[in-house]
């Protein structure tokens, strides 16, 4: 499936057998700076969560025209020769999906090196569901930020640091656009009390795969 312009898409992606992507609290951190540093331009994101052994994330992608605008802030904010090599002294649309490819094997080769192993570390290509509704959007807020109460890790919301819930309800500086996510969810107040309400059975139509 092609990430196509202002579309919204959930996309997940596991480890290779099952297997942890993360290894200590340092790879979690490392994981969101490549994951802003490649993906930011073209995908805003909503929502994500980090588990030790997969990962879920909401974005829309950006349109063209909004990247452009993005494109001379972002580059800025980074020393001379690091933002992509700083192959791009112009503007060039960049494609979600190409971008996708370059984090995740990027990610892939600072673990490798990191841990001295060798080898895939996530499981094939990531997946990715577009996002089609907004009772679909904001099932997937609260699910996506649930998972850690689900896989038995942590037992609230509040006490997990690895997922976007907490950024959502701070004043801090966050990546996470907390506008549109409010709007699903019908403002701050309701947003808690959203995810508050939902369960742990899955419907069937929200059903993932295994992962």
């Amino acid at each position: 499936m092609k990430l196509e312009e202002n579309k919204y898409y959930h996309i997940y992606h596991r480890g290779v057998n099952k297997a942890d992507i993360f290894f200590n609290p340092a790879d979690y951190a490392l994981f969101l700076d490549k994951y802003l540093y490649y993906l930011y331009l073209s995908a805003d994101t909503l929502a994500y969560c980090l588990i030790p052994n997969h990962f879920h994330a909401i974005i829309k992608i950006r349109p063209i025209e909004e990247q452009k605008r993005l494109f001379d802030f972002v580059q800025s904010t980074y020393p001379t020769e690091s933002f992509h090599g700083d192959v791009y002294h112009s503007f060039k649309p960049y494609k979600a999906s190409v971008q996708m490819g370059h984090f995740l094997n990027s990610y892939t080769k600072l673990i490798n090196n990191k841990y001295e192993r060798e080898g895939l570390l996530f499981n094939g290509r990531f997946k990715r569901i577009e996002i089609d509704s907004e009772e679909y959007m904001s099932y997937l807020i609260c699910y996506i930020h649930r998972n850690p109460i689900h896989h038995g890790i942590s037992n609230s919301y509040e006490s997990y640091p690895y997922s976007s819930f907490c950024e959502l309800f701070s004043d801090a500086k966050s990546f996470i656009n907390r506008k549109a996510v409010f709007e699903v969810l019908g403002g701050k107040e309701n947003a808690k009390a959203a995810h508050d309400e939902v369960r742990l059975k899955i419907e069937d139509k929200y059903l993932l795969e295994d992962i």
